[in-house]
């Protein structure tokens, strides 16, 4: 197997794990709530990065990291996942999957624009092409009237929500630039993946979180346990796309979630999708691969 081979087969198994743990989390959002399936996947699941880590021989790596790398991965894991990542879960109360995943994209494309304005990245025809794209396909999304007996105000909550998470994530994936100049993308990863988890437990958000996951049905745990083991799948396989396939490879079959999150919405949610979303996310992912090409 060629080191592209790896790096392709790890971007899409990444871009597949999160639609799972998407839809999972919808499943589950209802009964258990966004905020404890969140501290719990990401305490569990990061501790499962933790351990892997340190078992493929980076812990030395871990423990000669500066202390401020250290601290800038623990604040990015914090307004990336904490605070991102559960108001998205919210979003998708109100959205759907698919429709919060495509709204979604805006994080990529915030990160673009940032690194154009800021950072003084050229701007090719490619990108340029992909950036209009991602605007268009967002449209489609954001204009749809929804699928089924959603409402214009739960429409707009879930739009304001997944768009604010959008931004956390662009932020997070700033202060992540930083460290990885000077530690592996692996070390990283084992450092700041469980300190999201472990805010939330903090936060009134999970107030009654371990009566509530006691009193789950076994079906509810058996999806809960899912999702743990997912996110700490998704964070590896998101690391050897990168590693194997190179950033722009890694990234962009990463981002192919919405394109995933489609059979599954339909099949496991019994969610009717209407052609504009449909198109919305086909036309968002195509160009999100223009633009890091």
């Amino acid at each position: 197997m060629t080191e592209l081979t790896k790096g392709i087969l790890g971007g899409l198994g990444s871009a597949v794990s999160w639609a799972c743990i998407s839809v999972l989390t919808r499943s589950l959002s209802d009964t258990l709530g966004p905020a404890v399936i969140n501290a719990m996947r990401s305490l569990i699941g990061g501790l499962l990065v933790l351990v892997v880590a340190v078992a493929s021989g980076y812990g030395g790596e871990i423990i000669r990291m500066p202390l401020w790398a250290v601290v800038t991965l623990w604040v990015s894991i914090t307004i990336g996942l904490a605070v991102g990542d559960t108001v998205f879960f919210h979003g998708m109360k109100y959205l759907g999957v698919t429709r919060a995943h495509t709204l979604s994209m805006t994080h990529p494309l915030l990160t673009t624009m940032v690194g154009i304005g800021l950072l003084g990245e050229p701007v090719t025809l490619m990108r340029g092409t992909g950036i209009l794209l991602v605007l268009g396909g967002l449209s489609l999304i954001v204009a749809g009237k929804g699928e089924g007996s959603e409402v214009a105000g739960a429409r707009r909550r879930g739009v304001r929500l997944v768009l604010l998470a959008a931004a956390t994530w662009s932020v997070s994936a700033i202060l992540l630039k930083g460290p990885l100049q000077i530690v592996s993308a692996v070390a990283a990863a084992a450092v700041r993946s469980p300190v999201g988890g472990l805010v939330l437990w903090l936060t009134p958000w999970t107030r009654g979180a371990i009566r509530t996951i006691a009193t789950s049905r076994p079906g509810e745990l058996a999806r809960l346990a899912a999702i743990c083991l997912l996110s700490a799948a998704s964070a590896l396989l998101f690391t050897a796309g990168v590693k194997h396939g190179g950033v722009a490879v890694g990234t962009v079959l990463a981002n192919t979630s919405p394109l995933f999150t489609i059979p599954l919405e339909i099949l496991a949610l019994g969610r009717r999708l209407s052609p504009r979303t449909l198109l919305g996310a086909v036309v968002t992912v195509a160009g999100i691969g223009l633009m890091n090409l």
